[in-house]
């Protein structure tokens, strides 16, 4: 792909809806978090708000196991039940997104199992935490029937934290999953490995698609052209998500402006992407596949440092990303050319009229001929 001037990348800015990635992020959410011992629930919560401090974040309500009440759709969670710094800030909510049960028994008591019941009754899903010594046995995080998911930790430590609000971010609705990521910052971890992950994936597919299309007589220059606006737009809106998701502030041009600035030379992987895709037919379309994935990857690890942790992008610290994720977009390289050769007959097909279908046939095979075929790895 094509490295773009800086004016170009500002024009790419003026288009993204900045406001609208903002007011997503900062959506409201409803996280129910009940156990036996309601001192138990309201570890758990005050563990998931923050690592240091001793209250919990006032979007999370907090029961004992009968409170299956609070499930009605037309009954308001009772401000009450929080125990917050302030309650100015608790929003009017009623049914749960998901929740978190709390036990220190292997198997759920009959108020936690008539919760969980009364929350699968409404497809809320929820998550099991097993905390204690049970934890210990070997069947200790097996889902159990109607259970979502479960996890066993011996205690709240900081690396049981972590794998707790992992398994939630798993289940978390997910357009809600970088607002509770945003407001819990121990979900963060994960929340922002995910979408780094789902925006590699997704510009590795669509460089495939302009690979194919480049093989093309006459298309080259238009869809090289194009998928270096469509890649570097979608790395700047994954850019300002984990921004805003690791709490930074301040106004939306100000703020993507800043992380503009301190990406640099980042941008700069997508000249060997470009150089890379001019190989084809010959070989080109995997690795041109692999960097655009790579590349993507290397910049969300990149601002995810600086956003987290006050670091400095560098070169360095972008070329480590980037080695580092190089073999991760050779596998999803593979994936897509295999998933792409791999036949995939459909109903509508059948009813196609035979010379239709000829047609497609002849045109399928001809697009599978110019799919190379991937060199062998060295060992």
């Amino acid at each position: 792909m094509r490295s773009l001037p800086l004016r170009s990348i500002w024009q790419i800015v003026s288009e993204i809806n900045l406001a609208e990635i903002q007011s997503e992020i900062e959506s409201p959410f409803h996280l129910l978090i009940a156990a036996d011992d309601h001192a138990e629930a309201e570890q758990a919560a005050t563990c998931l708000s923050s690592p240091v401090a001793d209250f919990f974040h006032p979007w999370i309500t907090v029961t004992d196991s009968t409170g299956s009440g609070l499930l009605s759709q037309s009954t308001e969670i009772a401000p009450r039940t929080l125990k917050t710094r302030t309650s100015t800030s608790q929003p009017s909510r009623t049914t749960p997104d998901c929740a978190l049960l709390v036990s220190t028994r292997l198997e759920l008591s009959p108020d936690l199992v008539s919760l969980q019941q009364a929350l699968n009754a409404q497809s809320i899903p929820s998550l099991i935490v097993v905390v204690g010594p049970d934890a210990i046995r070997p069947d200790s995080a097996i889902a159990r029937r109607g259970e979502h998911v479960r996890v066993a930790i011996p205690d709240w430590s900081e690396q049981s934290v972590g794998r707790v609000a992992a398994a939630l971010v798993q289940i978390v609705p997910a357009s809600l999953r970088l607002p509770f990521a945003r407001r819990l910052p121990p979900l963060r971890p994960a929340a922002l490995n995910m979408l780094i992950q789902e925006t590699s994936q997704v510009n590795a597919s669509y460089s495939f698609t302009t690979g194919l299309g480049e093989t093309v007589p006459g298309l080259n220059f238009v869809l090289g052209a194009g998928d270096a606006i469509v890649l570097t737009k979608n790395q700047l809106m994954m850019a300002y998500k984990i921004a805003l998701v690791s709490g930074k502030s301040g106004s939306p041009q100000k703020l993507l402006g800043e992380i503009v600035g301190v990406l640099g030379g980042g941008f700069l992987f997508r000249q060997l992407a470009r150089q890379m895709s001019g190989l084809i037919p010959v070989w080109g379309i995997v690795p041109k596949v692999a960097v655009a994935y790579a590349g993507t990857w290397a910049i969300g690890r990149a601002v995810t440092v600086w956003a987290t942790e006050g670091q400095k992008i560098t070169p360095e610290l972008m070329s480590g990303h980037y080695r580092e994720a190089l073999e991760q977009g050779r596998q999803a390289a593979q994936r897509i050319v295999d998933n792409a050769r791999r036949p995939r007959p459909s109903s509508a097909a059948k009813k196609l009229p035979a010379q239709s279908k000829a047609i497609s046939s002849r045109l399928l095979r001809r697009v599978g001929k110019r799919i190379p075929r991937l060199p062998p790895r060295k060992n």
